[in-house]
Protein backbone atom coordinates (compact mmCIF):
# COMPACT_ATOMS: atom_id res chain seq x y z
CA UNK A 1 0.00 0.00 0.00
CA UNK A 2 1.15 3.60 -0.68
CA UNK A 3 -0.09 7.07 0.47
CA UNK A 4 -1.61 9.01 -2.58
CA UNK A 5 -2.54 12.87 -1.83
CA UNK A 6 -5.70 14.55 -3.49
CA UNK A 7 -4.56 18.22 -4.46
CA UNK A 8 -7.26 20.67 -5.64
CA UNK A 9 -6.22 22.90 -8.34
CA UNK A 10 -8.42 25.71 -9.12
CA UNK A 11 -6.71 27.99 -11.69
CA UNK A 12 -3.45 29.12 -9.87
CA UNK A 13 -5.00 28.38 -6.78
CA UNK A 14 -4.26 25.05 -4.90
CA UNK A 15 -5.56 23.08 -1.72
CA UNK A 16 -3.30 20.41 -0.59
CA UNK A 17 -4.33 17.27 0.55
CA UNK A 18 -2.17 16.61 4.10
CA UNK A 19 -4.10 13.63 4.93
CA UNK A 20 -3.97 11.07 2.15
CA UNK A 21 -5.02 8.28 1.26
CA UNK A 22 -3.43 4.90 1.28
CA UNK A 23 -4.75 2.75 -2.16
CA UNK A 24 -2.74 -0.13 -3.24
CA UNK A 25 -1.82 1.30 -6.58
CA UNK A 26 -2.24 4.13 -9.21
CA UNK A 27 -5.57 3.27 -10.76
CA UNK A 28 -6.83 2.54 -7.64
CA UNK A 29 -5.80 6.21 -6.80
CA UNK A 30 -7.24 7.24 -10.13
CA UNK A 31 -10.58 5.28 -9.86
CA UNK A 32 -11.07 7.28 -6.08
CA UNK A 33 -10.43 10.60 -7.60
CA UNK A 34 -13.04 10.20 -10.23
CA UNK A 35 -15.99 8.76 -8.21
CA UNK A 36 -14.80 12.44 -6.13
CA UNK A 37 -15.06 13.98 -9.16
CA UNK A 38 -18.78 12.87 -9.55
CA UNK A 39 -20.07 13.94 -6.11
CA UNK A 40 -18.26 17.25 -6.33
CA UNK A 41 -19.95 17.41 -10.18
CA UNK A 42 -23.59 16.52 -8.61
CA UNK A 43 -22.80 19.22 -6.01
CA UNK A 44 -21.93 21.75 -8.85
CA UNK A 45 -24.53 21.05 -11.00
CA UNK A 46 -27.46 21.40 -7.65
CA UNK A 47 -25.27 25.18 -6.69
CA UNK A 48 -25.39 26.12 -10.24
CA UNK A 49 -21.40 26.45 -10.40
CA UNK A 50 -19.42 24.63 -12.80
CA UNK A 51 -15.80 24.18 -11.33
CA UNK A 52 -14.06 25.62 -14.64
CA UNK A 53 -10.46 25.14 -14.84
CA UNK A 54 -10.58 22.76 -11.97
CA UNK A 55 -8.53 19.51 -11.72
CA UNK A 56 -7.29 17.04 -8.89
CA UNK A 57 -3.64 16.09 -9.00
CA UNK A 58 -2.58 12.95 -7.65
CA UNK A 59 0.86 13.07 -5.27
CA UNK A 60 3.04 10.55 -3.72
CA UNK A 61 4.64 10.85 -0.36
CA UNK A 62 7.73 13.48 -1.65
CA UNK A 63 4.95 15.56 -3.19
CA UNK A 64 5.53 14.43 -6.83
CA UNK A 65 2.22 15.03 -9.08
CA UNK A 66 1.52 11.58 -10.32
CA UNK A 67 -1.34 12.37 -12.75
CA UNK A 68 -3.96 15.20 -12.88
CA UNK A 69 -7.72 15.17 -13.99
CA UNK A 70 -9.16 17.70 -15.06
CA UNK A 71 -12.76 18.39 -13.31
CA UNK A 72 -14.14 20.20 -16.25
CA UNK A 73 -13.62 21.73 -19.29
CA UNK A 74 -14.58 25.51 -20.82
CA UNK A 75 -17.04 24.74 -23.53
CA UNK A 76 -18.82 27.60 -25.96
CA UNK A 77 -22.50 27.15 -26.05
CA UNK A 78 -24.53 28.40 -29.06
Amino acid sequence: MRRYYFNFRKGDEISRDRRGMWLPDLGAARSEAIQTWGDLMAVALLSGETPFDCEYEIADDSGETLLTIPLAERTLLN
